[in-house]
């Protein structure tokens, strides 16, 4: 009877740290959204592509998710 009862304390402090961990995450990218228009997925895929994402604005008016910078190779050679 004990072993059970430490099987679900464990099952339970476990499920409880796991819901923690996707809560502050959460919190944390509408804190971001809220700041800067984006979530932190939208900051790591600007980071990753160099161009600016944003998958919001690609939802509500279908602009392009990553839009990439333009660069002009003006060297004569």
């Amino acid at each position: 009877m004990l072993a059970r009862s430490i099987y679900i304390a464990i099952f339970v402090g476990t499920i409880s740290t796991i819901f923690q961990g996707c809560a502050a995450y959460t919190v944390v990218s509408i804190g971001s959204y809220a700041a800067t228009g984006k979530s932190l997925g939208d900051h790591a895929g600007s980071k990753i592509t160099g161009g600016d994402c944003n998958l919001i604005k690609h939802t509500v008016n279908g602009e392009y998710v990553c839009e990439m910078p333009v660069v002009y190779n003006r060297s004569p050679f």
